[in-house]
């Protein structure tokens, strides 16, 4: 249960009195004045409490464009491989909103919902998700009420259909209920319109570029520009600050497309997780992959097994950034990438100039 401040200020206080041997008694009201305030506390709306609640915060970038970016906190509703929710952001037209990723549950999209619905009475055109992994698509069934148009790339929203077909069988498979339990009053819902390389929306005169950037992080990778406010939402291809999941990466081209957003007119770039950068940000997590491939293809020369090669490799000592149980994760992940590829010189697989070092951690980001 989550116990607003006042109340828990309240509590504390009883708790002293308590200690130093005294009672404590809340003063009687009278029932009119009780039965007023009951009803004052239980006519606020839902969204209200959760806002309160201190849980995310929502800021605005540039005119009309705003992100809602969580805390890092662990969910302990929804799918257990994706409770830590990412960032959303929205842009505000004369004609329409159009939000970029709906969290990892409908529970936390009403809570952009609201945001959005504090800001204007337009209605929402357009969602666009820049992959197809759980934090990201989650919460698109609270936008399909609002009759928005979910939108991705041809792969993600592939990957989107039968993530909801395998899940509904590791539900039917579910032998101690956990999953069920978290997955309660969630339904997967994937984009209804897909697009194969690049695609342009232009409501109330707003450009929005999506362009498909696969094959780096996941193979349905895409990325939201907005020209005129220089703001490039990048989705799971940037994490400031925060270990990135590797699973189905190719970390060779993730690099590459790190290095040519690197080179675009952006002034803003937004990651999956962690707080809103700047190139100098982009191009330290660029360089934390690099680092990465280097280390770990420098093991593999000397033909050390994987083991060796996450004992040796301590990412958490090294980079101290949130997300802490993906880091041994990401080094197995790279491991296994570079093992198949068999890289044919060291200089493939060696960082450029202005890679951190192994004893030059980069900084911790600060909220």
């Amino acid at each position: 249960m989550w116990i607003s401040k006042g109340r828990r200020k309240s509590t504390v206080e009883a708790s002293r009195v308590s200690a130093a041997g005294g009672s404590f008694h809340a003063p009687r009201l009278p029932s009119t004045v009780f039965l007023i305030l009951l009803s004052s506390h239980c006519l606020l709306p839902s969204a209200y409490g959760s806002a309160a609640r201190g849980l995310y915060e929502v800021r605005e970038l540039k005119p009309g464009i705003f992100l809602w970016i969580p805390e890092d906190v662990l969910d302990v509703d929804g799918d257990p491989r994706f409770s830590r929710t990412a960032t959303s952001a929205f842009v505000i037209t004369p004609e329409g909103v159009v939000v970029v990723n709906t969290t990892n549950s409908p529970f936390h999209a009403r809570e952009v919902l609201y945001e959005i619905h504090r800001r204007t009475e337009l209605p929402i055109r357009y969602v666009i998700n820049t992959d197809a992994h759980g934090d990201i698509m989650m919460g698109n069934e609270v936008f399909v009420d609002q009759q928005a148009v979910i939108i991705s790339t041809a792969a993600a929203q592939a990957e989107m259909r039968w993530y909801r077909a395998n899940l509904a069988q590791q539900l039917r498979e579910d032998e101690n209920w956990r999953l069920q339990a978290r997955m309660r009053g969630i339904h997967p819902t994937p984009a209804a319109q897909a697009f194969d390389a690049e695609m342009t929306l232009g409501p109330g005169g707003q450009e929005i570029r999506v362009i498909r950037m696969s094959g780096g992080h996941s193979p349905g990778d895409a990325v939201v520009h907005v020209p005129a406010q220089k703001v490039l939402v990048l989705g799971h291809l940037f994490e400031n600050g925060f270990f990135p999941r590797m699973a189905a990466s190719n970390v060779r081209r993730w690099i590459e497309i790190l290095r040519d957003v690197e080179s675009w007119d952006v002034e803003v770039y937004v990651p999956a997780h962690g707080l809103p950068g700047g190139k100098k940000e982009v191009a330290g997590f660029r360089q934390f992959l690099e680092w990465l491939v280097n280390e770990v293809y420098a093991r593999i020369q000397v033909g050390k097994p994987l083991n060796e090669v996450k004992r040796e490799l301590h990412l958490t000592e090294i980079y101290r950034w949130s997300a802490r149980e993906q880091a041994a994760r990401a080094v197995e992940e790279v491991f296994q990438q570079l093992t198949r590829e068999r890289f044919a010189s060291p200089a493939e697989a060696a960082p450029t100039a202005g890679t951190a070092p192994a004893s030059s951690p980069l900084p911790t980001p600060q909220r």
